[in-house]
């Protein structure tokens, strides 16, 4: 948290209403995060921990541009267009790195390399519980790579909505279609997230079958982020992309989307 210093604090060329400001913004950043820990609702999490993260750039960019102006006053329009200057700049460094993202299907090609399980990360389900074109294709290079004998089990991850099938399910039913054994599925059908389904793997599987490895199925743009989950929940991953070819601008989209998810989960742990 960034706190108003006290040279700062006292300085003459700051009014008392843009220190009062500032301080307000810190105080409710703080008591937003505060706030977040006693909710266990995702959407309300989520809202609680942006209006600290909102904050904190904004405070630091009003303290940057005091500190570096020649006038050492506080400007509002100045330190919120420094905020969104700052903020671009970061979501296009991470913007790059998920659009350049590559996999890891080099290392499996030989055969030699094996993992403890693939994990198929849930995607949407369609009318009549028929999987998504997204979700259909994880579930292919998920069985791809389990005939491979890459991996002994499949994971099926993902919840869904009231009277409907799970996403976890979906691909169950499908995989129990190709021939897979249903003692090699294991299912997850509870989790409304990414961070949740790894969190599912790590808490019932990976420490619990001391696994030593996994690979992640899903599409390239999804798996860096889901890569770095992985690391902050020490799980050795390695990741194998699906199939699914994405139009120039569906790439870019998914890729914008990811970017901010990536940043978040890197903030606050969400």
């Amino acid at each position: 948290m960034i706190f108003i210093t006290s040279d700062l604090f006292f300085s003459d060329q700051l009014t008392k209403s843009s220190l009062f400001f500032l301080f307000f913004l810190s105080l409710t950043g703080l008591a937003a995060l505060i706030i977040s820990a006693f909710f266990d609702q995702k959407e309300t999490k989520i809202i609680l921990v942006s209006i600290f993260l909102v904050a904190e750039l904004f405070l630091f960019s009003s303290f940057a541009g005091i500190i570096f102006s020649v006038s050492k006053k506080f400007r509002f329009m100045k330190s919120l267009m420094l905020s969104v200057l700052i903020l671009f700049i970061i979501v296009l460094l991470v913007f790059i790195k998920v659009i350049s993202f590559q996999d890891d299907r080099l290392i499996y090609e030989s055969g030699n390399q094996k993992a403890n399980s693939a994990v198929i990360l849930g995607a949407a389900v369609w009318g009549g519980n028929r999987p998504s074109p997204v979700l259909k294709e994880r579930i292919n290079k998920g069985y791809e790579i389990y005939k491979k004998n890459l991996v002994t089990k499949l994971v099926l991850t993902g919840g869904g909505s009231p009277n409907e099938l799970t996403e976890g399910e979906v691909s169950k039913n499908v995989l129990l279609k190709y021939g897979v054994a249903p003692e090699n599925l294991i299912l997850e059908n509870q989790s409304g997230s990414t961070v949740e389904q790894i969190q599912f793997v790590r808490d019932s599987l990976y420490s619990a079958q001391n696994w030593k490895k996994i690979i992640l199925v899903s599409d390239n743009f999804h798996l860096y982020r889901a890569t770095e989950i992985c690391r902050f929940n020490d799980i050795n991953s390695d990741c194998i992309a699906s199939d699914k070819e994405l139009s120039p601008a569906g790439t870019i989209t998914f890729c914008i989307k990811e970017s901010f998810a990536l940043i978040f989960f890197w903030m606050s742990g969400i």
